[in-house]
């Protein structure tokens, strides 16, 4: 399982993105993957790097679709093969 962090910032959009922020989020509920949503970014789990950079690729093109005429993209990712991670275990929900 891969758990990654991504933010999108839409520039030249005005002082509040709480609604590009929305829209992002409905799009990865309705693609049915496991997301938390932070104070900065939104935490994700992939199964694979394909599904990882779908997801992010649609949440891009989303808010091009909503107008934004550039986007910054940044994603940190956790990529652990000796053991199985997720949100709730990075976050030390599960032990």
């Amino acid at each position: 399982m891969i758990v990654a962090d991504f933010a999108t910032i839409p520039l030249g959009s005005g002082t509040s993105a709480s609604h590009y922020v929305k829209a992002v989020h409905e799009l990865l509920r309705q693609s049915g993957i496991k997301y938390a949503a932070g104070p900065m970014s939104t935490a994700i789990e992939a199964s694979s790097f394909e599904q990882l950079f779908e997801v992010i690729e649609k949440a891009n093109k989303k808010l091009a679709e909503m107008g934004v005429q550039r986007i910054i993209t940044s994603v940190q990712i956790d990529y652990r093969l000796d053991k199985d991670v997720s949100i709730e275990s990075k976050l030390g929900i599960l032990q």
